[in-house]
């Protein structure tokens, strides 16, 4: 059984035991702070704190960008590094065994640079499981069920959809539109109709309180014209309406896979529908945009940030659900 799942998000890392639980939910943020003695690390929540506040010499990166490997050495540090925080005196083990998130189209070349990363970074073994899969887990569906099950992953580089029967994938779709460019539209709307500019941390920020918000949001960055700091109100509609091209793009390009369903298997979408995960799954009407996109109901699990960790933790025990590159 594998000790940990990890899902390497481009937005968020989270780590999770199959007895302990999510052990770790942070942005997935690397920080190489110059100091006496080569460099400091600074790994996540910390990380996010010092984004744009960085003197020269030091290094930002995220371990992942769209969902693939872009960067091994970054990689390399930063997985050696949330592994040095979250197993240190833990589960009593050297080097975990972890079963790891990957695209459900990521390439042979994608999957085998991410599992060299992880060994290289202090996995004594590593696996892979694709996100949506990993969600179904997390969420409590049967992947050895015979009906036709989909799940729909949408993350902050990434949104994919699959549809599986027996564990076995049978279409896909996958796209960028996904949170980080819903977080764009928010910087341009506020720059574009309000002359504010905003961080992107900040702009994500506004994004996640306007989806559960009923009242006007305060936004706080920087004048355009003048330079000077300025505090705008912005109503919550006026987010929804900024996010609402983005939505409609990951809807119509994930919405498409009904095509490539076996007909024998619409009864079961029908009756079973479609799971909504991921750490951009509450974005303002996507749930709503899907659903009529679809025509099959969708449904949002209580904990959609972190299902996919949570369902990586228990594949460690499911060694035929899990897959390394030939």
């Amino acid at each position: 059984m594998a000790d940990i799942g990890i899902d390497l998000g481009t937005g968020t890392t989270v780590v999770c035991h199959p007895r302990d639980g999510v052990v770790y939910d942070e942005p997935s943020l690397l920080v190489e702070w110059p100091a006496r003695r080569g460099r400091e690390l600074i790994l996540g929540n910390d990380a996010a704190a010092l984004d744009g506040r960085t003197p020269p010499g030091a290094r930002t990166g995220r371990p992942v960008r769209g969902g693939a490997v872009t960067d091994l050495s970054l990689v390399r540090t930063y997985l050696h590094e949330l592994l040095r925080r979250t197993s240190r005196n833990r589960w009593r083990v050297r080097r975990p065994h972890a079963v790891l998130s990957c695209p459900v189209d990521a390439t042979p070349l994608e999957r085998r640079a991410l599992l060299e990363a992880a060994e290289e970074a202090g996995l004594g073994h590593a696996d892979l499981l694709p996100a949506p899969l990993a969600g179904a887990l997390g969420c409590g569906l049967d992947l050895a069920d015979a009906r036709v099950q989909a799940v729909a992953d949408v993350g902050a580089g990434t949104a994919e959809i699959a549809v599986f029967c027996r564990g076995t994938v049978l279409t896909r779709r996958s796209c960028r539109h996904a949170g980080d460019e819903m977080t764009a539209a928010v910087r341009t709307h506020l720059r574009e109709h309000h002359g504010l500019h905003l961080s992107e941390a900040a702009a994500d920020a506004l994004k996640v309180r306007a989806s559960a918000a009923r009242e006007p949001l305060a936004a706080e960055g920087r004048d355009v014209a003048t330079g000077r700091p300025r505090v705008v109100t912005v109503e919550v509609a006026e987010i929804e309406a900024a996010l609402a091209p983005v939505v409609r793009r990951a809807v119509g390009a994930l919405a498409d896979f009904l095509d490539d369903v076996p007909v024998a298997g619409i009864p079961d979408l029908l009756a079973g529908g479609v799971v909504l995960a991921g750490g951009s799954a509450p974005a303002p009407h996507l749930r709503d945009e899907l659903e009529a996109a679809l025509g099959v109901p969708v449904k949002v699990p209580d904990r959609p940030r972190t299902c996919v960790a949570e369902g990586l933790a228990l594949a460690g025990g499911r060694p035929e659900l899990r897959a390394r590159p030939a």
